[in-house]
């Protein structure tokens, strides 16, 4: 299944439409809609995508350790804690 179709599905869950999507990207709809299409999301729209739908996004490795990935881990959080 693709990254795109495991979004809608997740949207699916959490009763949301892609549309949804436009503000929590920073995007607009039509930006968000060919994002579904190419199926070009950064791993960075998935961490918002998460944070927005009250999810977690993970990596799990071969002996069962759980990496996290969060709002924390994107360039626009990276930004944001360099400017004091």
């Amino acid at each position: 299944m693709s990254v795109s179709n495991k979004t809608r599905a997740l949207l699916n869950l959490t009763n949301k439409k892609p549309a949804d999507l436009a503000e929590c990207l920073d995007k607009s709809v039509q930006s968000v809609r060919n994002k579904f299409s190419n199926d070009a999301f950064s791993i960075s729209d998935l961490i918002k995508i998460c944070d927005y739908l009250g999810c977690e996004l993970q990596i799990k490795t071969e002996d069962g350790q759980l990496i996290t990935f969060s709002m924390d881990d994107t360039k626009e959080s990276g930004k944001n804690s360099n400017t004091k």
